[in-house]
């Protein structure tokens, strides 16, 4: 591309002249500076988290400092390059959209076309991790790559299995194998990679060939993995010429369905509902306040991992296409229109739903009338999210995703009954499609709530906090780029007394999905359990800003936050703006007076729960447990002061329970 920047950011990073050749950069955090701002929104990052990044061990003084010479060395890279990409602020860096390419988004477009050809030559673009051997340059900026090479090897992964659904032969499996070895490059122990060349093989006749790729899968797999391949990927190999291949190809020719061959063959690619996105007049000079909205939303639709995103090309107005409606399939298929008023300054977000031409909603944005962007994109992306996944829950859907959304509602009921319900679902999915990984965190959601509340329950060794850890481990290792993964498993790891470790998650978890307000209140509740109040705090008060209504519970959790930074008034004023009707809010609740003096009101306070006491019993099933196990039980917090604390409000609240001192 003449006239552009190129860097290289798949493997080792390096920046690109016009002519091709590398050009020397001085520091490696300058470049580092590139690395990350092609990641963000709009390709846009205020100063001060550059600093933070790069500089976390610095003063915020000399951080700062440090960042604008870093900043001036890339500018003097580019002078030598023959561009400018780099655009500055008083507050804040940002890559030029119109002079900036990379190799990784050479790699997403060959993706998006997906012909053998286009396979190759991603491979041959791929030269390992994203930012290789950056890692060493800061904390920060390490636990930010290990994050962010997984979901750019999710995304690359993602595009090119969407050409790979069907074994085609017809082109003699060219394409096929072109794309399997392009997977094999990324990840050599890839096993669905290895099933897709061992059924092509098969499909050929040639079971030398496949035998051999099994040979290789093993190999790998013990190597990377120190595991087995799945007995599913050993039966390919079964069909002999005795049977012919006839049955093979019966086999091989279904579609997408449970029943379909790519069920045994990928079960870890579940459809979901799609969304295009067209974008009109959004990239011109001085739109980049459009530009960020619109990042901002795809980025917070992209993090909710529930959506089928397809970017359409960018159209001026007088080629916008027209409106046609598809038979999509039921989990739904939506178009998302961006378009900037350059009269008004406003920009329109249009959500259709192409399947019977109906306009959800029509946002004409003013930024002016929002605190923020991030704010405004949080709602759209809410409503969106909210609209496709109600319709799922509809029984009558039996999409693997829609069951999902089934029992994932029924896990907000919270009783032993939905429960139990939702366990049969997800019991179901694990049968059919044992790869999904959402399944584990609703079952390790429903052990925790049997454990802690629901006490009449079947204690088999796979349940109980023992089984929980090993459900909730198991989610993250099939997929630890979803955020409701990484919470369950926080949340299990509190309950297993490893708060670092559970830290870790929650904070993990914040990053994956920092769109989804309610995602963050939770993750913000187990940052103050495990001991981490500052951050909790900074985290709680991002989700109020997002949410456009906050539902009761969520004030729950912040009177538990302020439990945690020992900020008792707080605390009260908080848990009487929740529901209060739980035996951890009557907890926290009285805990949080007799901490701030106040012992006469949480005296008053039991005495008028008196009369609930037969209803919570029942509920909780509390006289089935000994009063010391009971106390222990409802004691999340992990610092030793704070529990101390909680502990003296659980001692009133026992006695209350078991009608007998503590």
């Amino acid at each position: 591309m003449a006239n552009a920047s190129c860097f290289a950011c798949v493997g080792r990073p390096l920046l690109l002249g016009n002519d091709r050749d590398p050009v020397s950069v001085k520091t490696r955090k300058a470049l580092a500076i590139m690395g990350y701002l092609c990641r963000m929104p709009g390709m846009s990052a205020p100063r001060e988290a550059l600093a933070d990044l790069l500089w976390s061990g610095a003063e915020r003084q000399k951080a700062m400092q440090s960042l604008r010479q870093a900043l001036r060395q890339l500018k003097t890279a580019e002078q030598e390059a023959g561009f400018d990409v780099t655009l500055t602020s008083s507050g804040h860096a940002q890559l030029d959209p119109a002079v900036f390419t990379s190799d990784l988004f050479h790699i997403l477009s060959l993706l998006e076309r997906g012909f053998a050809e286009d396979f190759a030559e991603a491979e041959e673009l791929w030269r390992g991790d994203f930012m290789a051997g950056y890692e060493d340059l800061d904390s920060e900026l390490s636990d930010w790559l290990m994050v962010e090479r997984e979901r750019v090897r999710s995304e690359v992964t993602t595009a090119a299995l969407r050409h790979l659904n069907q074994i085609q032969t017809d082109d003699g499996g060219v394409q096929i194998e072109a794309g399997a070895r392009f997977l094999l490059k990324i990840d050599p122990a890839h096993e669905t990679a290895h099933r897709l060349l061992i059924r092509l093989y098969m499909r050929l006749g040639q079971g030398d060939r496949a035998l051999q790729q099994y040979k290789t899968c093993e190999r790998e797999m013990r190597l990377h993995l120190d595991a087995e391949p799945d007995a599913e990927t050993r039966k390919l190999l079964e069909t002999d010429e005795t049977q012919g291949r006839e049955s093979f190809t019966a086999r091989t020719q279904g579609d997408l369905t449970p029943t379909g061959f790519l069920a045994t063959l990928q079960d870890d690619v579940i459809r979901l509902p799609e969304i295009s996105i067209v974008s009109s007049s959004l990239f011109r000079q001085g739109l980049q306040d459009a530009v960020q909205l619109r990042e901002e939303i795809v980025s917070g639709l992209s993090s909710f991992r529930s959506f089928d995103l397809y970017e359409a090309e960018y159209f001026g107005d007088e080629n916008m296409p027209r409106a046609t409606l598809l038979e999509g399939h039921e989990l739904g298929s939506y178009m998302l229109r961006f378009r900037h008023d350059e009269r008004s300054g406003k920009i329109v977000v249009q959500f259709e739903d192409r399947t019977n031409g109906q306009i959800v909603f029509n946002e004409i944005v003013d930024l002016r009338l929002w605190d923020d962007v991030e704010t405004a994109a949080s709602q759209i992306v809410s409503r969106i999210h909210v609209f496709a996944t109600d319709r799922l829950r509809n029984p009558a859907k039996t999409a693997v995703f829609a069951r999902w959304c089934q029992a994932d509602a029924l896990l907000w009921d919270f009783t032993p009954q939905s429960d139990r319900k939702a366990m049969q679902i997800l019991d179901e999915l694990e049968r059919t499609h044992p790869s999904f990984s959402m399944t584990y965190a609703g079952k390790a959601s429903i052990i925790m709530k049997r454990e802690l509340h629901f006490l009449d329950h079947d204690k088999s060794p796979s349940n109980g906090i023992n089984g929980l850890l090993n459900v909730a481990e198991r989610a993250i290792v099939l997929d630890p780029w979803q955020a409701v993964n990484q919470r369950v498993y926080g949340w299990s790891l509190i309950l297993s007394s490893m708060p670092e470790e559970a830290r870790r998650a929650f904070q993990n978890a914040g990053r994956l999905s920092s769109a989804d307000p309610a995602n963050l209140m939770s993750v913000a509740e187990g940052l103050a359990l495990s001991g981490d109040v500052h951050e909790a705090r900074e985290t709680a008060s991002r989700a109020f800003r997002l949410f456009a209504f906050v539902p009761r519970v969520f004030y729950e959790y912040l009177a538990n936050i302020y439990f945690a930074a020992g900020d008792y008034e707080n605390a009260i004023v908080q848990i009487e703006r929740g529901t209060g009707v739980s035996l951890g809010c009557l907890t926290t609740r009285v805990a949080a007076l007799v901490c701030s003096g106040r012992e006469k009101e949480a005296a008053a306070t039991l005495r008028n729960f008196g009369e609930k006491r037969n209803q919570l019993v029942n509920s909780h099933q509390v006289l089935e447990m000994e009063p010391e196990q009971w106390r222990q039980k409802i004691n999340f917090f992990q610092d030793r002061r704070v529990r101390a604390n909680f502990d003296r409000g659980a001692q009133l609240v026992q006695q209350m329970l078991f009608n007998r001192a503590g």
